[in-house]
C-alpha cells in the first residue's frame, strides 16, 4: 500500500471497515434483529438489506475512523484484556 498511494486512498473505506470489524459484525446482528429482516424473501428483496448493510458498515467506518483509532468495541476490548498484560 506504501508503494500505490491511489490505491490505498480508494481502499480507505474497506480498511477502515477492518479497523472496526467486531463493532460492524455485532452491528449487523443488532441491526438484523432490529428490522427484522426475514431470511429467505426473494431474490432481489434479500439485495436490499445486504446492500444496506455492508454501505452502513462501510459509512459508519469511515467516519468513525477520521475521529478515533479504534471502533467503540474494539476500545472496550482492548481495556477489557489491558491488565492480562502485566499478568505471567
Amino acid at each position: 500500500m506504501d508503494r500505490l498511494p491511489r490505491l490505498r486512498r480508494l481502499a480507505k473505506p474497506v480498511i477502515a471497515v477492518g479497523t472496526t470489524f467486531l463493532t460492524a459484525y455485532v452491528g449487523h446482528f443488532v441491526a438484523q434483529s432490529v428490522l427484522s429482516v426475514a431470511a429467505g424473501t426473494g431474490t432481489q428483496q434479500s439485495w436490499v438489506p445486504l446492500l444496506m448493510f455492508v454501505l452502513g458498515a462501510i459509512v459508519f467506518a469511515a467516519i468513525w475512523s477520521r475521529f478515533f483509532r479504534r471502533g467503540p468495541l474494539e476500545y472496550l476490548l482492548n481495556a477489557a484484556t489491558r491488565p492480562a498484560k502485566s499478568i505471567r
